[in-house]
This record gives structure tokens, C-alpha cells and sequence, in this order.
């Protein structure tokens, strides 16, 4: 069974698998459909990257995936607000029912994170952009990785690291189209205001810990 990297994209996936590479000294690959999703390692970056990859057992790499597979080892789950990243990989288009990036795939994910009974992460997009040393520290750990000298390096350069990790080139991606992690709720159309309000509230019933986390609800 495969180690898997779980989000909806436009969550942040592509950050966590630099940081995985980084750290653990092994690559990642992305999701199988898309042949120009390579490994981030082979990126061209503006400046030298000591990913230090070479030998390396495939059954220990983590794989992309952006929609639930059918089995897994491993899970790392990204979470990003419903309110940003529904409408960010949308283009304020209302997807609650169709393909399979469709609003409804960002609750599967969530449920098959919930119903994983293996060794399991959860990341929440937020943190990982606000908490930095933090993230590196819990991605560290729950790698199980014996190399503090690496970890020393990725905390001692963190902020020049993210830097690097957003300019990486000789990919398919979507760049980094913000710096804040409220940006796209705050320019929804009024078309779609409500309805999407109203879903996002009835979604809360089941999945209340996003409102912990986000403070979601909205008034009717």
C-alpha cells in the first residue's frame, strides 16, 4: 500500500512535499494522471536546494492524491478554510455537484482522513503558512526521521526555504496567487453569496470542527 499525500487542490500540497523531500531525503510523486506533476527535487529553483536525494526505497516515498484512493498506508491530510480553497480552485463558480474536484470531494477527502485507521497526520493549510517552525517540527516527527543536522538546516533558513519553495520551476502548478490566508471569501460574488453560504452551514452540521477552526457559520 502507498504512503499517501491527501488535499484539495490549491491546499498547499506542493509546500508539504518539498518539506517531506527536505527533510526525509526522499522524493515525492504526484498525482499519476498529470506526467508534468515530477518530483519537487527536479524542480529548478533560483538557487541550490540540499534535497540530497540518491538511493531511496519507492515503498517509502508519499504519493499525491487529491481525491480519496482506494486504500493507503501512510496519510498526510491538508485542510484548507472551505471558504478559500472552494472558491479559489473554482473561480467563484459554485461546484457542489459534478466533476470530481467538485465541493463534495473536499468533504470525501475529510471523511476518508476520518475513517483512516493506519498512522495519520492532519495539517491544516493556515498553520502550516503561520506556524513554520512548528510544521517542521510535527512533519519531522511523524516521518519518524533520525537526522537532526537536516532538520537544524530547514529551521535555521525556514524563511528562505518557503521563499524557494514558491519559485520552484520546470513543473505544472498553480504559483502562489496570495499571501493571506483570507483572501478569496472577501471578494465572493453577491450571485453566489448565499448559496454557497448555505451550503458551507449545512456542511458544518457534520463537520463542526471547521467551524472551531474557522469560525464559519453565517447567519441566515
Amino acid at each position: 500500500m502507498e504512503n499517501i499525500l491527501l488535499s484539495y487542490p490549491r491546499s498547499g500540497n506542493h509546500l508539504v512535499r518539498f518539506f517531506i523531500e527536505l527533510l526525509s531525503e526522499i522524493p515525492t510523486y504526484g498525482c499519476g494522471e498529470n506526467e508534468n506533476d515530477i518530483e519537487i527535487y527536479k524542480n529548478v529553483f533560483p538557487e541550490k536546494v540540499p534535497f540530497n536525494i540518491s538511493g531511496f526505497d519507492k515503498k517509502d516515498c508519499y504519493i499525491k492524491y487529491h481525491e480519496p484512493p482506494s486504500q493507503s498506508n501512510k496519510l498526510i491530510l491538508i485542510i484548507r478554510n472551505p471558504n478559500e480553497v472552494l472558491l479559489r480552485h473554482n473561480n467563484y463558480e459554485l461546484n457542489i455537484k459534478g466533476s470530481w474536484d467538485s465541493y463534495e470531494t473536499y468533504f470525501k477527502n475529510i471523511d476518508y482522513y476520518n475513517n483512516h485507521t493506519g498512522k495519520k497526520l492532519l495539517l491544516y493549510y493556515e498553520d502550516i503558512i503561520t506556524n513554520k517552525q512548528e510544521f517542521v517540527n510535527t512533519l519531522y516527527n511523524f516521518l519518524d526521521l533520525n537526522n537532526i543536522k537536516k532538520k537544524n538546516y530547514v529551521l535555521s533558513n525556514i524563511d528562505k526555504l518557503y521563499e524557494l519553495s514558491s519559485n520552484g520551476k520546470n513543473r505544472h502548478w498553480g504559483g502562489v496567487n496570495s499571501n493571506s490566508i483570507d483572501y478569496y471569501y472577501k471578494k465572493i460574488p453577491e450571485s453566489i453569496k448565499e448559496e454557497f453560504d448555505n451550503y458551507i452551514n449545512d456542511k458544518l452540521i457534520k463537520y463542526s470542527f471547521l467551524n472551531k477552526k474557522y469560525n464559519l457559520t453565517v447567519a441566515n
